[in-house]
């Protein structure tokens, strides 16, 4: 009698440590396309086939949710079969064609050297943690055909993650998910800055570079030529952020015009300076005549001094600037993606 009571209680602690074990379902996803992606949005069109696996009677396709959906009214979920297939392991099957404009948070700091994520995550939306866990299909990817115009398509993402809910929503205790995500990282190739912005940025800074050349007797040409470079400096920071929502912090973009706007400014400083040093020998030179001969050896000594300044001040400029701005613009390059900018594709 007391070997069938320890029998029964040994089976009542199977029983009920199986029915605590969650069940588990195996999702997979193979994305095929990707288009319309929307940095003010944070939004993109994206379609991919999404399968389940599962030995338990409940269909998990019929509570899924998907947790970054954009627009409920447009997506399309249409399951293959119209009756999961039961498979000769006597597990469950059903494949999903989904399609539907989704979001996901971009990070834009690195602009235009950034990489994102284009994700489709999912979570099952009456089941918790403790009911439902899904575990990743190894079989998941993307279409190795998959283009996204503007970006280079890279490795496919792949995550479970369990995500615990803020508040109960009216129910006792604490509610967690498990869910999965499916996606692409894609990166902005290096050529757009490199053979589209910063060329014409280097090339009003080498206008401004040329005003070193010009005697400080065209002082109108000089600082008129750093004026214009300033304006044009601005209008192509407006022309190249124009589709960069508000973020309220800069990007890598606006730190190199920033660099761009440090150097015309200090470039107008030399310009100025050079420029009352002329006058003051143009001074100096005046009153020669009408100095006595120990006060004009001192004045004639004191001018070629002044225009010896003026020569040497332009001779470093045209050494130092060029070679201060692409130093800079490289350390600001590196600092902002470091040693991965170099696996960035052309």
């Amino acid at each position: 009698m007391r070997a069938v009571r320890v029998l029964l209680l040994l089976l009542l602690t199977v029983s009920l440590a199986a029915r605590a074990e969650p069940e588990r379902v195996t999702v997979g996803s193979f994305l095929r396309n990707v288009e319309a992606i929307d940095l003010d949005q944070n939004a993109y069109h994206l379609s991919a086939v999404v399968w389940f696996k599962w030995k338990g009677e409940r269909d998990p396709t019929k509570s899924l949710r998907f947790v970054n959906l954009l627009e409920a009214w447009a997506l399309t979920q249409v399951p293959v079969y119209e009756e999961p297939l039961t498979l000769p392991d006597g597990s469950r099957y059903q494949r999903l064609l989904v399609e539907g404009r989704f979001f996901h948070k971009f990070a834009l700091g690195t602009f235009p050297l950034d990489w994102q994520k284009v994700m489709l995550e999912l979570e099952d939306s009456q089941r918790g943690a403790d009911q439902l866990v899904f575990e990743l299909d190894p079989a998941s990817g993307v279409l190795p055909e998959l283009s996204v115009p503007g970006w280079v398509v890279k490795a496919p993402i792949v995550e479970e993650k369990r995500v615990e809910v803020p508040g109960s929503f009216g129910l006792a205790g604490k509610l967690e998910h498990s869910r999965v995500r499916f996606g692409v990282l894609l990166q902005r190739p290096l050529r757009v800055l490199f053979t589209t912005m910063l060329p014409p940025i280097l090339l009003v800074l080498m206008c401004c570079w040329f005003v070193f050349f010009l005697k400080p007797i065209h002082v109108e040409a000089r600082v008129g030529t750093v004026i214009t470079a300033l304006l044009t400096i601005v209008f192509l920071q407006l022309a190249f952020t124009d589709d960069l929502p508000y973020l309220g912090s800069t990007v890598l973009l606006d730190q190199l015009f920033n660099l761009s706007y440090v150097v015309i400014t200090a470039i107008l400083f030399e310009c100025v300076t050079v420029t009352r040093l002329f006058d003051k020998a143009q001074t100096l030179e005046a009153r020669l005549a009408g100095l006595v001969e120990g006060d004009k050896a001192k004045a004639e000594a004191e001018l070629l001094s002044v225009r010896g300044r003026v020569e040497s001040l332009d001779a470093r400029s045209r050494r130092w600037f060029p070679i201060a701005y692409l130093l800079g613009c490289a350390l600001i390059i590196f600092f902002a993606r470091g040693p991965e900018v170099f696996s960035i594709p052309l």
